[in-house]
């Protein structure tokens, strides 16, 4: 769980010590102290800080330009100003700059208490706002992600679970799946889905790039490192971060990670000592880590302490019914982004998309309809709008001769997958009608009635589940 943070800044030493003291007995999280503006700002850029109590008079920067920066940093920090006797009117002018309320010196500690406890709940309340409208622009946590077939019934309720818990997660899948929305789903979802998740690109970088980047460096670390630089798990303190293609982690980094998966540790390039992070671990791979193990590429620790909880993110050619509604999904997203009336399918060519093998998953589905957008003008896509490969690839799977009329040729194409569809579904069911009727969408009645139309016998596949 994210802990909550306070930061008090002041010129004073004496002061910082004693209050430091005495609300470190009344308040639960971290305290953390500052005795000018500049370190307040370095502490900012290591720290996640929930409530700040700072000092107007102050040598060098003051309290106002203090407030200043802190509300360009992150303007959901709770910033409650200190003023001494006479200088009650700054104080109203801060407020009016956006401090959330000021206590004059010498302090009533128990009415700084209240404040406080005040203040971080506004802080919560901000960050739980800023979390619900970015969610209601996302629609819900399960944004872009969609599907009503088993497989990705089970991979939501998976992620609603594992949104329930702080445990590490490595999610599986081909490329194209959809693995960082996954990932997206599960911080979301989790109580520290109110803060940003970080995400990296294990692929995108150099190991050396990598590891600074990650850990972050101390100036001089390196010939390029002219001031100290907070690597990305700093950054995700208190929040998650998505770790992408864990697969291709080098050896170096990879016993970096393992220190942080450990101890919750990090080391900065050129430090002397370790600090803690409080961050929870999302990892994403297309590869086969156990066999990267067994060849000796991936540390086997590594892997036990990745593998802590697992989501199999499935390929699009084990969800095809679910692909009428994902062309329908980027049909309605590409047209709202790009601010045009939305396009159409024939049913000619949603037909063709059944058929496709999909080595490219969903996101090669989805760069498919964005090309259309793109490229085609008219407002209904048909056959002649395919691309080479799909056509060729429909010719493949649907080996239509050309000497008959289009109509018989369409209802054979049809014919076909309704056959193939229901004879897998019962399969898939174990002949259990009902079963197949939710999976389908479809109510039991009008399921059988296409089932008899098919002269199909549902009886069959109860009677092969058993041998």
């Amino acid at each position: 769980m994210p802990i909550d943070t306070i930061l008090i800044v002041d010129d004073e030493a004496d002061l910082l010590r004693g209050l430091e003291r005495t609300l470190g007995m009344e308040l639960d999280g971290r305290l953390l102290t500052a005795e000018n503006a500049t370190e307040a700002l370095n502490i900012l850029d290591k720290y996640p800080v929930d409530v700040i109590l700072a000092d107007i008079q102050m040598p060098e920067m003051d309290g106002f330009a203090l407030l200043q920066e802190v509300k360009s940093w992150d303007p959901a920090i709770t910033v409650i100003m200190m003023t001494a006797y006479g200088t009650i009117e700054k104080a109203v002018e801060a407020i009016k700059n956006g401090a959330y309320d000021f206590i004059q010196k010498p302090i009533d500690e128990e009415r700084l208490i209240h404040l406080l406890k005040r203040g971080l709940e506004l802080n919560r309340l901000v960050r739980e706002n800023a979390r619900l409208m970015e969610q209601m622009c996302l629609q819900d946590s399960f944004a872009n992600m969609v599907g009503r077939s088993r497989p990705m019934r089970s991979m939501f309720e998976k992620i609603r679970m594992l949104a329930q818990s702080d445990a590490t997660v490595l999610i599986q899948g081909e490329t194209g799946t959809g693995k960082e929305l996954a990932a997206r789903a599960i911080h979301n979802l989790s109580s520290r889905g109110n803060r940003n998740l970080v995400t990296v690109n294990c692929t995108a970088l150099p190991e050396t790039i990598l590891e600074s980047e990650l850990f972050g460096y101390r100036k001089g670390a390196f010939t390029d490192a002219r001031e100290d630089r907070r690597g990305l798990f700093d950054q995700a303190h208190g929040s998650s971060i998505f770790l992408n293609e864990i697969g291709d982690l080098t050896p170096t980094v990879q016993t970096k990670l393992l220190r942080v998966l450990q101890d919750k540790e990090v080391h900065p390039l050129g430090a002397s000592d370790s600090h803690t992070v409080d961050v929870r671990i999302l990892a994403a791979t297309n590869q086969n880590l156990e066999m990267k193990m067994k060849r000796n590429l991936f540390r086997e620790d590594l892997f036990y302490r990745l593998n802590v909880a697992t989501l199999l993110v499935p390929s699009l050619r084990g969800i095809r019914e679910d692909i009428p509604l994902l062309v329908d999904h980027f049909l309605e997203l590409v047209a709202c982004e790009q601010n045009k009336s939305r396009k159409t399918l024939t049913p000619e060519v949603l037909d063709a998309l059944l058929g496709q093998d999909w080595p490219g998953n969903i996101r090669q589905l989805e760069n498919l309809i964005r090309g259309w957008y793109a490229m085609t003008g008219e407002q209904e896509i048909s056959l002649r709008h395919l691309g080479e490969k799909e056509t060729a690839a429909t010719r493949l799977n649907n080996p239509l001769a050309l000497d008959k009329p289009y109509q018989d040729l369409k209802d054979r194409a049809i014919e076909s997958f309704t056959r193939d569809y229901l004879e897998r579904l019962l399969r898939h069911t174990n002949g259990n009608v009902s079963a197949a009727a939710h999976i389908s969408g479809m109510k039991r009645q009008s399921l059988q009635k296409i089932i008899k139309r098919y002269e199909i016998d549902a009886t069959r596949f109860r009677e092969s589940s058993r041998h």
